[in-house]
């Protein structure tokens, strides 16, 4: 069997991955390679845990003292997406890899209780759109059985989702928290390192969110730049 039939294998492993595409001469160092790779896995699951705490005890804190006003329809949804991930990655076998999926699942939710009923609810029809294309796009996920298409369509209902954040992200820079969005896309990287198994159901939420957390940070930066320059300039 040749690399490209085992890299299209869904269900390979990051460990007959490297063991396929390193020269038999140097199969004693991958060997070593993937064995510290797999006893490192727990802690980076641990680590991706630790990320987590930080970034939404900076972000909760904030928001509870009104430093910031995260958009409820967003994180709500994250809710719903981040919990479906959870499911697919222990039905899949993730591992540590999974630990900070769940433990974001839980915390979506609290950040959007906070959010639901501490501000305004008046809502742009832009954020309502956003939502109801996400809600809407649920419904192919209910009637597939197969867990790729699932974990695809649920990866991309979740950036649907930064619709509204990244809308708010724009016009209100200041209201949300950079750091917890790098924090966060740090994460999730971490607990890409820590899955048990690299095929696609596995993957493709923690690298949609390295990006799009990623995005946010910069046009948050962004933003707040040209804004700081705007009033400088009256």
């Amino acid at each position: 069997m040749n690399n490209k039939n085992y890299v299209m294998d869904t269900g390979i492993g990051i460990e007959v991955l490297i063991k396929h595409l390193i020269k038999p001469s140097n199969s004693y160092f991958c060997y070593i390679a993937v064995s510290i790779m797999e006893s490192f896995k727990p802690y980076f699951g641990v680590i991706a845990v630790g990320l987590g705490l930080l970034a939404y005890f900076i972000y909760i804190s904030s928001t509870l003292r009104d430093k910031i006003k995260p958009h409820a329809f967003s994180w709500l949804l994250w809710t719903i997406t981040t919990g479906i991930v959870f499911v697919i990655q222990i039905t899949k076998g993730g591992g540590a890899g999974s630990w900070s999926t769940g433990f974001t699942c839980i915390v979506c939710l609290a950040i959007g209780i906070i959010s639901l009923f501490k501000y305004d609810k008046t809502y742009a029809l832009s954020d309502i759109l956003f939502i109801s294309v996400a809600l809407l796009a649920l419904l192919p996920w209910l009637l597939t059985k197969d867990p790729t298409i699932s974990a695809i369509l649920i990866a991309s209902i979740d950036v649907l989702g930064y619709g509204p954040t990244l809308r708010k992200s724009y016009f209100y820079p200041n209201d949300e928290k950079a750091v917890s969005f790098g924090l966060n896309s740090a994460k999730h990287f971490v607990s890409f390192l820590a899955l048990e198994h690299y095929e696609i159901a596995m993957w493709i939420y923690p690298l949609s969110q390295i990006f799009m957390n990623g995005l946010v940070v910069v046009l948050i930066l962004i933003r707040r730049k040209r804004l700081t320059l705007t009033n400088k300039s009256i």
